[in-house]
């Protein structure tokens, strides 16, 4: 295919660079238009330039995906199909290597469009995968199915330490996790302490208020009793301690079988160990006519040190779902998140894919620390990944959904005609403000509520200014002709970006200081 790609003078080296890596099967010609930046060429522009060239070896033009306007009036002055290409020219090999260009379109971008045509993909597949899951063996956990083979996977998000919530904390918590995405919440208590009115009443208390599926997560024979006469939908864990007391008391209620020994205080740690005691708790709770049963070998943490840690119990994952098909897996991710000082949202993704390899149907986040914040809208997406990526049979990549936040997939330069400026270095040192004769503001960002607080302290008064987004606050500032010096504006704006950058990722946000602290190996050659 012979392709005409039209650009403007900034950006041809760029865009020759990109032209390079395309596939072998296009024969792509770069024309350079009389115009510095090709976003700001009009349609009529186009069209006047194009009718000065000939088009008859081309089998269709494409422009930059950023100039504004349709291009169907370009394509019917000169004859030619005239389409819409990525708003960045790094991202043109990328897709002349999936899609062919004549679909694309003349008033849509096509980054935006393959975009979109992804995520429709996906929403099907995603939707197809949803309703095999009738079909196929599973357990249901009130209306939500979990199958014996993933996908899909479902997200067990755990509210720990419900004991010490308020009311109004306990039901803000659980509406929470099913916001980010969460199919089933559990509520966990403290341990080994026997609390079964608190929990009894915390059960209550959430399914009066909601419909949603609810997990109960404790070993005691006394709150595992009081959890499924207040309307627990699923249990965890039972062990060989627990078992014969709890039995009759949760027949045909969905319950998760862990590889612990409460008697001896054993923790099965090795994979035999895990092995050989989850295998004889699951027959000791079928033995007492507990059928709904859901396995979880348990993940143990990182340990370079010693042999047990995660590889171990991955593979007691593995070899117990290959043992026993029938039964469906848990994996609880947080033992690794939690010990791992690293961002969880890469821990989770590489974790939830792992548990589809292993043949796990639900993963169980607990969004404690401030490090593993929103995990569960991390396991969630990374869930559909998994989902996306088995149903395309292929890896976790291109999938129109991921959990690109910190980094980018491809590197994008802007060019700058620099010839004849004067060039200043500035040295890297912190500048005091002066202080803004109207007032001065300090900023924090409000995580639960999930917005940026702005107080306004001065001779206008106190004001408390709330919202999502930077530009928002600031144009509040300035409809109240809050600021007078432009050293001081230009510091709002520094600030209210990084916090609302801090309200995206889940980062703290400390008023003057960096958002993102930058990480170097430790030099043992001093």
């Amino acid at each position: 295919m012979k392709i005409l790609l039209l650009t403007g003078r900034l950006a041809e080296r760029t865009v020759r660079a990109a032209v390079k890596s395309c596939p072998a099967g296009y024969k792509i010609k770069v024309q350079v238009m009389p115009i510095d930046v090709a976003a700001l060429a009009s349609p009529s522009l186009i069209a006047s330039y194009l009718k000065k060239i000939s088009l008859k070896d081309y089998d269709l033009v494409m422009v930059s995906g950023a100039i504004q306007g349709s291009m169907k009036t370009v394509e019917d002055s000169v004859k030619i199909k005239v389409v819409k290409g990525p708003k960045h020219a790094v991202d043109i090999p990328f897709l002349l290597n999936l899609y062919d260009p004549r679909n694309f379109s003349p008033d849509v971008p096509a980054d935006t469009l393959i975009i979109r045509e992804m995520r429709k993909y996906a929403k099907d597949l995603l939707k197809k995968i949803e309703d095999s899951a009738h079909s196929s063996p599973h357990i249901n956990v009130d209306g939500v199915l979990v199958p014996v083979d993933p996908p899909p996977i479902r997200v067990v998000s755990e509210v720990s330490e419900a004991h010490l919530l308020t009311k109004e904390e306990l039901l803000r918590a659980v509406e929470k996790r099913f916001e980010e995405g969460a199919d089933i919440v559990g509520l966990g208590f403290q341990a080994d302490v026997a609390n079964p009115r608190k929990v009894r009443d915390s059960i209550r208390l959430v399914k009066k208020e909601y419909g949603f599926p609810l997990m109960l997560d404790s070993v005691i024979p006394s709150e595992i009793i009081a959890g499924v006469e207040a309307g627990a939908d699923m249990i965890m864990s039972l062990e060989a301690g627990n078992i014969r007391k709890v039995a009759d008391k949760i027949l045909g209620i969905p319950a998760v079988v862990i590889p612990y020994d409460s008697r001896r205080k054993f923790f099965a740690r090795t994979v035999d160990d895990k092995l050989r005691l989850l295998e004889a708790n699951v027959k000791s709770a079928f033995k007492h006519g507990v059928e709904n049963l859901i396995a979880d070998p348990v993940l143990e943490p990182i340990s370079p040190a010693g042999p047990e840690g995660t590889f171990q119990s991955l593979m007691a994952y593995y070899m117990f779902k290959r043992r026993r098909p029938d039964i469906p897996v848990l994996m609880g991710l947080c033992n690794v998140a939690e010990l791992l000082d690293a961002d969880s949202i890469g821990v989770n993704a590489l974790l939830t894919m792992l548990a589809a390899e292993v043949g796990a149907s639900l993963v169980l986040v607990v969004d404690k620390s401030a490090k593993a914040f929103r995990s569960t809208f991390e396991a969630k997406i990374s869930a559909q990944m998994a989902a996306i990526a088995w149903g395309k049979k292929t890896p976790p990549k291109d999938l129109g959904l991921d959990l690109l936040v910190l980094r980018d997939k491809r590197m994008i330069k802007t060019d700058l005609e620099i010839e004849d400026a004067e060039t200043v270095e500035v040295k890297d040192a912190d500048e005091e403000y002066p202080k803004d004769p109207l007032g001065f503001f300090r900023i924090r960002v409000n995580h639960q509520d999930e917005v940026i607080e702005v107080l306004y302290n001065g001779i206008k008064g106190k004001i408390l200014i709330r919202g999502k987004k930077a530009s928002s606050i600031y144009g509040e500032i300035q409809r109240r002709n809050l600021i007078s010096m432009l050293s001081h504006a230009f510091y709002l704006g520094v600030e209210l970006n990084k916090a609302e950058e801090a309200l995206r990722t889940g980062k703290n946000y400390v008023q003057e200081e960096n958002l993102f602290k930058q990480v170097k190996p430790i030099n043992i050659s001093k």
